[in-house]
């Protein structure tokens, strides 16, 4: 579970370098949704199975959530290479691109901001 939240928590980082206005973060946003998106529907998965307390299946998915992380890290890390990292505004203005086109990964990632804030 870890591994999921550092991935998470690095996705957060990706961003636009240029400032060429709403178009270049919506791209940034579709792009980092297309490379969390199995993890995020893993994510709801896993939260499913916990809650239906079926602790042994969760486990048995941690090896392809393991997998998916790395897969994820190498997908935000071209990313990070092709927009930058951004910090401030521009990360106000990332993340409001992220929740106009993928809300639940939006809120999957403040949550595990939330989650590391602890």
């Amino acid at each position: 579970m870890k591994n999921l939240l550092f991935f998470l928590v690095l996705c957060c980082v990706v961003s636009c370098q240029s400032n060429s206005g709403a178009e270049e973060y919506d791209a940034m946003a579709k792009d980092l949704c297309k490379c969390m998106r199995p993890l995020a529907d893993m994510n709801t998965k896993v939260k499913i199975l916990m809650r239906q307390n079926k602790m042994q299946e969760v486990q048995v998915l941690f090896s392809q959530l393991e997998k998916m992380a790395e897969e994820g890290e190498i997908c935000t890390e071209d990313l990070e290479m092709k927009y930058g990292v951004i910090e401030g505004e521009r990360e106000e203005k990332a993340n409001k691109a992220m929740k106009n086109h993928c809300p639940d990964i939006a809120q999957m990632i403040a949550d595990s901001k939330n989650m590391e804030m602890r």
